[in-house]
C-alpha cells in the first residue's frame, strides 16, 4: 500500500493535467486493493473533521442517520469478516450502539483500522470490534 504522500501525489497529477482530483476513484482503487490482499469486506467510515470547514459539526459526527446509510452499504455483503476503516470525531453513543448491533448481526469478525483518529463514540465503535489496527501515533480517545 502507498503512503499518504504517494496518494496525494497521485491525486495532484490528475489535477495538474486539467482535471479535478479523482478522490472517489482513488479511494475505491485502494479499498479494492485492501480487499484483494485480505479477502475481507472493507468499508470506510470517515469524515473531513480534522480540517476547518463551514460544515455543521453535527454532519461530521456519528448520527442516527448513519445507521440507515451503513445498512445500505452492507446490504448484500457476505460475512463473516469485515474490515472497518474509521476516521471520525465520534458522535451519538446511541447511534454508535445501533451501528455495532447491526454490524454484529452480519459479521462475526470485525477488525477496525484507524488511519488517524477515532474519538469519543468512534472509540466505542473501535472497542466493540475483535481487533483494532492502528499506528503508534494514531489516536483513540474519549
Amino acid at each position: 500500500m502507498p503512503t499518504w504522500g504517494e496518494i496525494l501525489t497521485e491525486l495532484k497529477q490528475t489535477e495538474e493535467n486539467g482535471g479535478k482530483p479523482p478522490y472517489d476513484p482513488v479511494r475505491r482503487k485502494y479499498m479494492a486493493s485492501t480487499y484483494k490482499k485480505t479477502g475481507r469486506n472493507t468499508i470506510l467510515y470517515a469524515t473531513k473533521w480534522t480540517q476547518a470547514s463551514d460544515i455543521d459539526p453535527e454532519l461530521l459526527s456519528i448520527t442516527d442517520e448513519d445507521v440507515q446509510g451503513l445498512m445500505e452499504v452492507i446490504h448484500g455483503l457476505k460475512g463473516p469478516n469485515l474490515d472497518l476503516i474509521v476516521h471520525s470525531p465520534g458522535g451519538s453513543p446511541e447511534a454508535t450502539e445501533a451501528l455495532v448491533s447491526y454490524l454484529r448481526t452480519k459479521f462475526n469478525d470485525i477488525r477496525v483500522i484507524i488511519p488517524q483518529s477515532a474519538m469519543s463514540a468512534a472509540t466505542m465503535l473501535a472497542c466493540a470490534s475483535n481487533r483494532i489496527v492502528m499506528g503508534k501515533i494514531h489516536l483513540l480517545a474519549r
